[in-house]
């Protein structure tokens, strides 16, 4: 990778005099997802994803096109309200008729779970199913005569025990997480719900989310139901789970054949992955041979039904090329791609459809918002289906141009740069760390507003994270890491008097967060700062280290931090609450209500010492917030935020008088 950036590329990245896109079509675009294609070859169907502001909600709907694109995508369905597991929707593809006349799916509406079916044309919809519990999957007879479910604990025995728990008072134990409200605080199954802590991590469900899982068979002529027989409850997929195993290898992508193929895996090795097939029967995965099938890879589909695996492998810029492996003969033949990716830049786990012709994936990139298009498996030829967000894809939009640069040390990295319109010098400069995957809004987590920063005069700067160990690994070294890429790019960018050295911002989720307070409270590189995240302190440790929870086992393996009573140098290294004598930047804080209280003890140490900070939270979000008014809320607090601090501006919005009123009391007191 090259160290430097040619002049002419960054100033055609600028953009001059192209209309920045608003704050709201980045939240009310559409997303693409859920691809199944017909029996016969002849249709596909996805399901569409656009938010409401208003409605502070999200509609998703069923539609169909025709596999060679010679008719336009028509709306079939209602798709109901989705699931979305900490604050991601989840994808779900429908399961086609065998006669390829009709889709049928599961639909969350009003705290229920019930499957449909829509016909091809969209003429006839119908509630296949009444349960009294919700169904988590289902499976089709090969027939189509029949359909299997499972369900867990009845929706009227969840909610009594809930009540029941209200009354009686609720046992802190390693299910409970104390910075989640004790009761119906949480969104499951489209529905205000009691949670607890069901699985590794962080990982929750609803109460009696451990009850034990039944299956029931529909006779879809007549209606009727029965228990159903173990080779019916078999049919079912079983997912993998994030950090689920196979061997000694972790779970990255998992896609099942349905026969005797097996299940094709992306599993961990080292800092990649290893693409490999699981046989029936067999003991040991078959691993994948061929250096194409050792990268980043995510997405797996079946070549149909043939014994072919498509995948997509990431570069190192967050770019996708699409393979096809077959494991008989151990060949890898690249089928396309190199920009942007094939699944939306928001299902790593399942992106493409693929049948024994062509590929049916979400493809998205920097510049180019989500669209559903078809690939061809022999010649690579690209076709688009739906393109329904064309408005964000004119070429007068400004444009983020891909960058590469090198660290004092030689290790490479790349990003995504936007300039501000016409031709800035010295302008400021905003940074996010983390994965600069699909169409850019709002980097991990969207909760940057990219586009419009830059619309403000503020050049951005995505920064892909450097591929790392899956699982768990040496997280102060990979913070080191970024630390040494960001500085490195803002140096760079600085010697060429693109930005300003001097005004900063950084902002991050997640990971990105962390990072964004290491380099924060390790150089003086920062001018402002906000993170959508959850901190090391005392009090974030204690929180989490009843008796029976994994988190202090995991500080240490991962952080390599014991107690804070017995960890004292460790602590006062790594955790944001011994840091704040070191923190010089301003810092906005906007987390979702499950994991702001953590962070209440930083808030007040750095408040009470004079220096600038605000901490906002949003009720019944996860770790993802994606309320589209909280959503909007987030994007425009941070755009004003960094616009205030690094080029002081003020928005005479008389609505926001009271936030300005506060934020120059604060910058008074950070000068005094």
């Amino acid at each position: 990778m090259s160290g430097g950036i040619a002049m002419a590329a960054l100033m055609a990245a600028a953009g001059v005099g192209s209309p920045t896109p608003t704050i709201r079509e980045m939240i009310e675009l559409t997303d693409l997802s859920s691809i199944a294609i017909s029996p016969d070859g002849e249709w596909v169907a996805y399901r569409a994803e656009t938010a409401s502001i208003e409605r502070n909600k999200h509609d998703l709907d069923w539609y169909v096109v025709r596999a060679d694109g010679t008719t336009s995508p028509r709306r079939i369905a209602d798709a109901g309200e989705g699931d979305w597991p900490d604050g991601t929707l989840a994808a779900e593809p429908p399961t086609w008729t065998t006669d390829s006349r009709a889709i049928i799916y599961r639909t969350i509406r009003e705290g229920e779970i019930q499957i449909w079916r829509s016909s091809v044309d969209g003429a006839h919809i119908d509630r296949l199913t009444g349960d009294a519990a919700n169904i988590r999957a289902f499976a089709l007879a090969p027939d189509s005569l029949t359909l299997t479910y499972a369900i867990g604990a009845a929706r009227e025995d969840i909610a009594r025990a809930e009540r029941q728990e209200y009354d009686n008072g609720v046992l802190i134990d390693a299910q409970v997480d104390p910075s989640r409200p004790l009761y119906r605080g949480s969104r499951i199954d489209g529905r205000l719900a009691t949670d607890r802590i069901t699985g590794f991590w962080f990982a929750h469900g609803g109460l009696l989310a451990d009850t034990p899982v039944s299956y029931r068979t529909l006779d879809l002529s007549t209606g009727a139901t029965r228990l159903a027989t173990a080779g019916e409850a078999a049919r079912i997929v079983k997912r993998s789970k994030p950090f689920d195993k196979l061997g000694d290898r972790y779970i990255l992508a998992a896609e099942p054949s349905g026969n005797e193929r097996g299940t094709a895996y992306a599993l961990s090795e080292g800092q990649q992955a290893v693409l490999a097939v699981q046989r029936p029967g067999e003991d040991t995965p078959l691993l994948c041979a061929a250096s194409e099938c050792r990268q980043l890879i995510r997405g797996l589909a079946w070549r149909g039904n043939r014994d072919e695996i498509l995948f997509a492998a990431s570069d190192l810029a967050a770019n996708q090329i699409l393979y096809l492996w077959d494991p008989a003969s151990g060949e890898v033949r690249r089928v396309g791609g190199g920009v942007g990716r094939f699944n939306g830049g928001r299902d790593d786990r399942r992106g493409c459809a693929a049948n024994a012709s062509a590929a049916f994936c979400v493809a998205a990139s920097a510049n180019l918002p989500p669209r559903l298009v078809r690939i061809d498996l022999d010649t690579g030829e690209i076709k688009v289906l739906a393109s329904p967000n064309l408005a964000l894809a004119r070429s007068d939009v400004p444009q983020f141009e891909q960058i590469g640069w090198t660290d004092p040390s030689g290790q490479g990295f790349t990003g995504q740069l936007m300039l501000p319109q016409g031709k800035p010098r010295n302008a400021p400069l905003f940074v996010t760390y983390y994965v600069c995957d699909g169409y850019l809004r709002g980097g991990t987590g969207d909760d940057f507003p990219l586009r419009q920063l830059a619309g403000a005069g503020i050049a951005v700067l995505c920064v892909n994270r450097l591929p790392t160990k899956a699982g768990l690994g040496d997280q102060v070294e990979q913070y080191r890491i970024a630390q040494a890429g960001v500085s490195a790019a803002i140096d760079m960018l600085a010697g060429k008097g693109l930005i300003d050295p001097a005004r900063v911002g950084m902002g991050g989720l997640s990971f990105g967060g962390e990072v964004t307070m290491w380099i924060a409270t390790h150089s003086s590189k920062l001018s402002a700062i906000s993170i959508s995240n959850s901190l090391l302190s005392e009090t974030y440790y204690w929180l989490n280290a009843i008796a029976g929870r994994e988190v202090p086992d995991i500080l240490k393996k991962v952080w390599n931090l014991g107690p804070p009573d017995v960890d004292h140098a460790r602590w006062k290294q790594l955790a944001a609450s011994h840091s704040i004598g070191k923190l010089d930047a301003p810092l906005l804080m906007q987390l979702p209500e499950r994991e702001f209280r953590s962070n209440v003890e930083i808030a007040a140490r750095l408040g009470r010492a004079g220096k600038p900070v605000e901490l906002w939270a949003f009720p019944a979000e996860t770790h993802i917030m994606y309320q589209p008014r909280h959503k909007r809320a987030v994007y425009e607090r941070n755009l004003d935020w960094f616009r205030f601090w690094l080029q002081g501006h003020v928005d005479p919005n008389p609505a926001k008088t009271e936030q300005y009123r506060r934020w120059n009391a604060l910058a008074a007191a950070r000068s005094r």
